[in-house]
């Protein structure tokens, strides 16, 4: 999120390193766009909160202690994701390493991972659960005449057999099938997708990716627990352990974002996960309360 990156750019000019290119291309950052220049302010607003301690260096040269600004950006993490939250309304939430499970009226089951937030609909002809963040997963009961649906970032899915479950992440949006069918839909394309149990798909603004082969148990592990990843980047690897994860988890190096990961992690227990990440790539995890730092170890790099 651009606030995030913001907060990314305030650490960097405060750590006492920065130089004028710095400042160029921060202020480069900050013009490129109406929506760069509110998150900056927002991001500026949250670090000025923070007191005196966080005041703007005079110089490039000040030096501002590792784990001082550790803390400062825990709490301007802290004061941004509580900022953001004010105002949602959801009929479900979740909080952090929490796995509800919801027997709705019409006898569907309704099981959300941590972190989620949905508006549940049950009422007219038809069956409505609205993902705004999070996981789901939903087995639903049989009523033709009242289709059950999902609504989640630009599409729709509607269930045309009985299991199914949906991450949301921002405005990108993957649906596996384990059961059955789900038609999907986006906002402004007529053409619909029947997606087939075994299948996951991707879609978000820029469209729907094609229906690709998916190992169900793993795509699902986090029902019992478990997150599976193959091959996939580190990033997207950090923002699942995030949902069990208390406080900040930053990536220094953006590099790092697209390390391929492959393993198992044991949701309750994220700190020991993280060390072991640390252990098998070329990376270091220094943890503060409320911030873990993933840097890159170039004493390690291959």
């Amino acid at each position: 999120m651009l606030t995030e990156q913001a907060l990314q750019w305030l650490v960097d000019l405060h750590s006492g390193s920065a130089e004028a290119p710095t400042w160029d291309a921060y202020l480069q950052w900050c013009e490129a766009s109406p929506q760069h220049q509110h998150a900056a302010h927002a991001a500026e607003r949250l670090w000025e909160r923070l007191g005196s301690a966080l005041e703007r260096p005079p110089a490039p040269s000040r030096k501002v202690p590792l784990l001082g600004l550790a803390l400062a950006v825990s709490l301007a993490g802290g004061l941004y994701w509580q900022a953001q939250g004010q105002g949602w309304v959801a009929d479900q939430m979740t909080a952090l390493g929490e796995h509800r499970t919801l027997n709705l009226a019409d006898g569907s089951r309704l099981e959300l991972a941590p972190r989620t937030r949905v508006d549940i609909d049950l009422e007219g002809d038809r069956r409505v659960v609205h993902l705004y963040a999070g996981e789901l997963f939903v087995q639903v009961a049989a009523d033709a005449q009242r289709p059950f649906e999902v609504l989640a970032g630009n599409g729709r899915m509607r269930a045309l057999g009985t299991g199914f479950d949906v991450r949301r992440e921002g405005e990108q949006v993957r649906m596996v099938v384990t059961e059955h069918s789900v038609r999907v839909t986006l906002e402004g394309d007529p053409q619909a997708v029947d997606v087939d149990a075994g299948q996951a798909v991707q879609f978000g603004p820029h469209g729907l990716e094609g229906a690709q082969a998916v190992d169900i148990a793993s795509a699902t592990a986090w029902r019992r627990d478990r997150l599976v990843f193959n091959q996939q980047p580190l990033g997207e690897v950090l923002e699942q352990i995030g949902r069990y994860h208390r406080g900040l988890i930053w990536v220094r190096d953006n590099d790092l974002r697209r390390l391929p990961v492959t393993g198992v992690v044991a949701t309750g227990d994220t700190d020991a996960q993280l060390q072991l990440l640390q252990r098998t790539l070329p990376l270091r995890v220094r943890q503060f309360p409320w911030l873990t730092v993933i840097e890159r170890d170039d004493a390690r790099r291959k």
